[in-house]
């Protein structure tokens, strides 16, 4: 019941965004936009923690809300082509970084550099697509296939996270030729076609 009313008010948030003319696409968990992510957070003069009740089907649920200054600590803004990647507050899609790897979730990968996606629960292996370029990862390992040719990602695999499937997004976007920035100060990363 508590994704389901999430979702009915992410979703109407969305749609008020998407009227008002200032969303490119939107899909369940996460949406492009020419406007920089706000978190969500709250203005702390005296540094207490803040936290958000509520009561859903007779329990009370509480959320912790972090300050905007811990907020900015922790987000990790992706910019695709010009656009921001903005995710929907409580669908656990958020970037994050993993073992110096900015991670952003499958959907949105497939979605800013085009690709078809195919997953196979049994083997948790994720097929990539695009034009004549196949790219095969599986969930927990840090080796990817690449038109054939093994590619090792490192310290970071693909992971599962909140029932959201994360990709680490740098090795994708440099096999496909595309430019990549990281700026620290603000977090940032940066892919140019």
């Amino acid at each position: 019941m508590l994704k389901t009313k999430w979702k009915l008010i992410t979703m109407l948030s969305v749609l008020a965004i998407l009227l008002a003319g200032k969303i490119t696409y939107a899909a369940e968990n996460f949406f492009w936009s020419d406007a920089v992510p706000v978190p969500s957070c709250y203005e702390s003069k005296d540094g207490t923690k803040k936290e958000l009740g509520m009561v859903i089907d007779g329990k009370k649920v509480v959320q912790d809300i972090p300050t905007c200054e811990e907020a900015k600590k922790k987000r990790v803004l992706v910019l695709v082509n010009g656009k921001y990647l903005h995710t929907l507050d409580g669908s656990g899609a958020d970037p994050f970084i993993e073992n110096g790897r900015t991670m952003i979730p499958l959907r949105a990968v497939a979605d800013a550099f085009g690709f078809e996606v195919d997953w196979e629960q049994n083997e948790k292996k994720i097929t990539l697509t695009k034009e004549s370029k196949q790219i095969i990862m599986h969930i927990g390992k840090s080796e990817m296939s690449v038109d054939g040719e093994k590619v090792d990602l490192g310290e970071t695999a693909p992971m599962i996270q909140n029932d959201v499937t994360f990709l680490p997004v740098r090795p994708l976007a440099e096999i496909l030729g595309i430019d990549v920035d990281w700026e620290a100060k603000t977090r940032t990363a940066t892919f140019t076609e």
